[in-house]
């Protein structure tokens, strides 16, 4: 039953795909958006009031880190403040003047640090003859454990901070709770242990840091410590209390975040944050009915929006069908067209959709296709003509002449040497030049046909021409089209050493950039005259003529046959002063064997 079903969609036309696929759709969309309407508002409100309540729990975190922060600092100030330090130091003493002096300098010194901090109830120090010192205000004061010396009788500075817990003093005739700061001090010249001080902030501070804090109207902010103890609420009367038996207090503890739990028979958001400085949590509770309170609202609103797509859905049907099955016809008979080889043919399809954009590329396609056709066909008729330009000139009767004319001078000046010598270099040079047919060689193999070809010219001129090579030794792997360098230097010697005054020169440089060969061919010439170098590349440079003297090749020619072989991209620049010299620089690739090339 299935495979018949399949087969029979697969064989609908795509109108009645869609059409069917559409009517599918819409009436599960009617089914399903009744059902998942009401979760899915629920859950976005629900995430939202994660999300807020997090935030607020992180402004509650933030603030509860400065205030510590500045209490730890506060409490530095006070044991490095000289007064202090310098009275704590001094000798005990009976003399009651004295000691009220004392007590009077130490309050003095203490109120000025913590006057205008609002957050400060209550700093003490404790010295180590059991004399107590505080900030003033403060009706009675019972002295700390002495516990809480020994606890930092092994460290320089030691710290510890104490939970929530009922205050060691009276301010007026209140007792309060606390969360308090104790730190060893020692004297700053001698390190000696000096005492310890109390910096205490009121529970009610920190609750009110928070109780303002809005996460709905029943919802509430409280911070526990890791047992499970209310260590700070804006309900007093929670205060102290236990939450470990509650069904969200162990999540509470190991997680972050949001999560709804049913109490007492109704469901509420617990969101919670750590607080690692104290192993405190801070928990933020609202019920799940005020968050999802105006939920009806958006469900209605979702049902609408629905039906209202469904209509519309329906109307676009049959017009979204027509609009994609007939262009589809027109490319489907387009493509039929070029299968049978008609490359004339031309997509007429308007729209600006992805069929339209189709019609576009297929259009492109086809006329890159003949454009393609015909580059093969031009570029193979090219290089069967370059080809034969390369065989042409591999005997260059110029050159061969004149080399055989130089022989029959120095054999009549009985430089049997020298005729020994060329007679060498010239069969080297061609025997380099045929390279058993191969129109691509290695670099090295061009580099000895060019130094051997200048080594002849060299024996012929004497000492009116030098040359240098400098070739960095991993040139000489690549591989390179035959008699690349050869029309360059000869273009050099006619074109800018044979009409100079004085001794030419000529530097071939060769190395490798990046995936680059870079080769540069210099002479101390006469140069090309700026109108002549502007032009070089534009006017045609035939093989055939003959009434010009191109030196070998011709720039033109060896750079077209760079471009055939290799691309675009690479070929030749020249930088030439008018009466100081000439630079070619030629840029190939860097091919390691003969099939890249082709």
């Amino acid at each position: 039953m299935r495979m018949k079903l399949t087969d029979y969609y697969y064989s609908l036309s795509i109108k009645k795909k869609i059409t069917l696929s559409f009517t599918l759709a819409l009436s599960l969309l009617i089914i399903l958006l009744a059902i998942i309407a009401f979760r899915i508002s629920s859950g976005i409100l629900i995430d939202k009031a994660i999300e807020n309540t997090a935030q607020n729990l992180k402004l509650v975190s933030e603030k509860l880190e400065i205030i510590f922060d500045n209490a730890e600092n506060y409490s530095k100030i006070a044991i490095t403040n000289s007064t202090i330090q310098e009275v704590i130091s001094e000798p005990q003493t009976t003399n009651e003047l004295e000691k009220y002096n004392k007590y009077y300098a130490m309050q003095e010194s203490l109120r000025n640090i913590v006057d205008a901090k609002t957050f400060v109830d209550a700093l003490i120090v404790y010295d180590l003859h059991g004399n107590i010192y505080d900030s003033g205000n403060l009706a009675s004061i019972r002295n700390v454990s002495e516990d809480y010396f020994k606890k930092f009788a092994n460290s320089m500075y030691g710290l510890e901070w104490l939970n929530t817990h009922a205050s060691n003093y009276l301010k007026g005739n209140d007792g309060r709770n606390v969360i308090s700061l104790f730190q060893k001090f020692n004297s700053a010249k001698t390190g000696v242990p000096l005492g310890l001080i109390q910096l205490s902030i009121d529970e009610r501070y920190i609750a009110n840091q928070y109780s303002n804090i809005n996460i709905g109207t029943s919802g509430n902010i409280f911070i526990v410590n890791k047992n499970g103890i209310v260590a700070s609420d804006p309900r007093k009367d929670k205060l102290y209390t236990s939450i470990g038996n509650s069904d969200y207090f162990p999540w509470a503890l190991r997680n972050e975040g949001g999560k709804v739990f049913q109490m007492d028979g109704q469901n509420y958001l617990v969101v919670s944050r750590s607080y690692p400085r104290f192993d405190w949590v801070i928990i933020g509770i609202v019920p799940i009915h005020e968050i999802t309170k105006d939920n009806q609202v958006l469900t209605e609103k979702f049902i609408g929006i629905g039906a209202l797509f469904v209509l519309v859905a329906l109307i676009l049907t049959f017009l979204i069908t027509r609009s994609i099955t007939s262009p589809l016809n027109v490319i489907k008979k387009t493509v039929r067209d070029v299968q049978e080889g008609n490359l004339d043919v031309k997509l007429n399809i308007k729209s600006r959709d992805e069929i339209g954009a189709l019609a576009k590329e297929f259009n492109k396609m086809v006329g890159n296709t003949k454009l393609l056709m015909n580059n093969i066909i031009e570029e193979q008729k090219q290089k069967r003509e370059y080809e034969l330009a390369v065989m042409q000139s591999q005997i260059n009767p110029h050159f061969l002449y004149n080399t055989l004319e130089s022989i029959c001078g120095l054999a009549d000046l009985k430089r049997n040497a020298d005729v020994v010598k060329i007679v060498n270099q010239l069969a080297h040079f061609y025997r380099g030049v045929l390279s058993k047919g191969s129109a691509i060689i290695t670099m090295e193999d061009e580099i000895v046909i060019t130094q051997t070809y200048l080594e002849i010219l060299k024996i012929r001129y004497g000492d009116q021409m030098t040359y240098a090579l400098d070739i960095d030794p991993v040139v000489y792997q690549y591989k390179t089209i035959k008699l690349l360098l050869q029309p360059i230097v000869e273009n050099s010697i006619y074109h800018g050493l044979k009409n100079k005054r004085g001794k030419g020169h000529i530097d071939i440089k060769g190395r490798v950039k990046e995936d680059r060969l870079i080769l540069s061919i210099s002479d101390n010439g006469v140069g090309i005259p700026e109108e002549k170098r502007d032009n070089l590349f534009n006017e045609r440079d035939s093989l055939q003529d003959k009434n010009k003297d191109k030196g070998g090749f011709g720039l033109k020619v060896t750079d077209e046959r760079i471009k055939l072989y290799f691309g675009p991209e690479y070929g030749l620049e020249i930088h030439s002063v008018f009466g100081e010299g000439t630079t070619v620089t030629i840029t190939l690739p860097t091919l390691e064997k003969e099939g890249d090339a082709e």
